[in-house]
Order: structure tokens, then sequence, then C-alpha cells
């Protein structure tokens, strides 16, 4: 079968979410189809192997990277361009480069911040939509959730929800059920909007309950100084470890009991489905894509993060009821695994590809 080679668009080729799903397409795909792979910036790390997949990069400056883009895109016009939440500029420029065949994959739900962004942005959108007509556009979410925000805040349309793919086995090979809570951990960026200083109040909350509990937080971020800060303070100081960066994630879910991810937003959240898929207890905030996740497991969902007492007040019973959390988690493990799984996942990718 002669199969139409795609095109991945990147904002910049480096270490990243989005990045790492187009390597794994690559590795499932190379041997159908020819796999092209272009960051609108210069690359900052390259993780391909360029015997999968072609690399190329645009160059410095304002303006030259969107110009270097639209001639990439008249060159190969005829393939098939999966956009990886490019934007609307991004997409526009696909479209008036002639490029008929367009899957734009949403990753995120923020997208403005000020009037000005909106009124910019949905004018971009707007002129984006008018050239749809003459292509094919499939627009695919990471989420339900993430699809509804695109659908009712940027272009009426109707998104395929394709969940996040991962290496499950990578975890699954560390799936165990907890037993005892000895270690609290927290696994993610240290910035904005994750509320790890939520986190480390929670824990000590259950460190005044039970003397040998332990918070573990691995990860890096523009946060980080004011949050040892934070833990310095704390009268269980002895009894928080901050890893940084870790190497082999799915070992650190395993060394702990108790996971806490209180971001507030989320369009997907790796990071809880690797965590689940250990068999490791998980608590979050209430963001709607979690409760995708969790399905009917709600006692996981401790609540809205601007409202600390009653994070709090639904955190400290659950401590006491451990062991029915523990099998709880245990239990969901199962359907995170099929849901998530990157063969599950590059299929429906796949299928998309097929149509077109």
């Amino acid at each position: 079968m002669n199969r139409k080679p795609v095109h991945y668009t990147l904002w910049q080729i480096g270490p990243g979410g989005m990045e790492l799903g187009v390597k794994y397409y690559s590795e499932h795909l190379s041997d159908i189809r020819k796999l092209y792979v272009y960051g609108i910036r210069p690359a900052g790390h390259q993780i391909f192997d360029e015997s999968l997949i072609e690399v190329q990069s645009g160059p410095d400056g304002r303006i030259t990277p969107y110009l270097s883009y639209f001639r990439y895109c008249r060159k190969y016009r005829n393939d098939i361009f999966h956009l990886q939440n490019g934007g609307p500029l991004i997409l526009l420029l696909t479209l008036l480069a002639g490029v008929k065949t367009i899957v734009y994959h949403i990753h995120g739900t923020i997208y403005w911040r000020t009037p000005l962004q909106e009124f910019y942005l949905k004018t971009t959108w707007r002129a984006a939509r008018m050239l749809m007509k003459g292509a094919r556009v499939e627009f695919i979410a990471n989420s339900r959730y993430s699809a509804g925000i695109f659908h009712d805040k940027v272009m009426p349309v109707t998104p395929a929800v394709i969940y996040n793919g991962m290496n499950v086995g990578r975890y699954t090979g560390k799936r165990t059920l907890r037993k005892d809570l000895r270690r609290i951990g927290y696994a993610g960026r240290l910035a904005k909007g994750k509320n790890v200083h939520l986190v480390i109040r929670l824990f000590e909350q259950a460190a005044a309950k039970c003397p040998h509990v332990e918070l573990h937080i691995a990860g890096d971020g523009s946060l980080r100084a004011t949050l040892e800060r934070q833990a310095a303070a704390s009268p269980y100081a002895d009894r928080i470890v901050f890893h940084g960066f870790i190497k082999d994630i799915a070992a650190f879910y395993a060394s702990i009991d108790l996971f806490i991810f209180l971001s507030a937003y989320e369009s997907f959240g790796n990071v809880i489905a690797e965590a689940l898929l250990t068999g490791l207890p998980t608590l979050t905030s209430n963001v709607p894509v979690f409760e995708e996740i969790y399905g009917s497991k709600s006692s996981f969902i401790l609540g809205d993060p601007k409202h600390y007492d009653t994070l709090e007040k639904k955190f400290l019973p659950l401590l006491d009821d451990f062991p029915r959390l523990a099998q709880e988690a245990l239990d969901v493990s199962s359907s995170v695994e099929q849901q998530c799984s990157i063969e599950h996942h590059v299929s429906q990718i796949e299928s998309i590809y097929e149509k077109n």
C-alpha cells in the first residue's frame, strides 16, 4: 500500500511531552510510512533516531522561522502534516502553503491570558477556519476536557479524543499493592500552577499524625528555591527530600506509597496515569480530566486547590483508610493500562492517517 508521508510540526525539537509522543510515532510507524519532524525554532536537544525519522529545524529570528516553515510546507504540500498544538498562526501558514491534509493535535487548555491576546488569536483562528474549507483538517484532543474547551472557546468543531500514549510496560513492571504509608511523593515541574507548596502543607498534616512518614519531591523548576525554603522552615524539614530531575521515574513511583498532584489545570496529566500504572494511590485536585482517568473513583479527588481547607478536610480521613485507597488504586491501574498504552494510541492515530 502506498501511504502518504507524515510531517510532524513542533515549536522546537527537544525533550518534552509532545516531542516524546512524536518519538513514539517514529518508533512504531517508520516501517510503514516515510516520517519527518520539523521544529519551527532551532533545536534545543536532538532526541530522535534519524534512521527512523528525518529531522529539520528552522532558523533563529522573528520572521524567518515562519518563512522557512512556509517554504517547507510548499515543498511537501501533498503529504500529511500533523501539527502538535502549533496554534492558529502555524495552522494558517500550513493552509496558505497549500497543504490539503492536516491533523491538528490539541494538547492544552490555555489559549490566551489577556484581552489583547484573545483578540489577536481569535482573529487568526477565524482566518484559518475560512481556509479550512479547501482542505481536510482533522482535530484530535488528548482528553474530553481539552476537546470541550477547544470547542467552546476556540472553534465550534468536535475533536476526536485520543488519550496520550505511553510505554505502559515501563510502569506496570513496577505495579504492586501498597501496604503501609511511609513515603508521600510528588513528581513534575516545580512551577506556578502545580501547587507543590500545598503538597508540602498536606504532608505536614500527615507528618503530625504519622512519625515515620516522609515527603519526596522529584522534579525541577522556577519555584524550587522557594519550595526548599518553605520545606526548611517546616517542623518536619528533616523528612522532606528534594531529588531534582529523576531519570528513572518509574522506580521513583515504585519507591513511594502515596502520590499527591494538585495542579490548577491540566490537559491530561501524564504523571497521574504513570503513577496509577504502578498501582500507586494518587490524590489530585478537581481538574476535570482527572475524573476521566479515575472514572467512578471520586475518592481520589481532593477538591479545588484554591480552597486548601477543603483539601485538608478530605485528605486526613484518607490517611486512616489507606488500605482501601491502595486497593482501589491497584484496581484502577488495569483500566489506565488499556486506555494509555502506546500501541492503542498509535493505532488510533494511524487510523486517522488512513482516512486521508
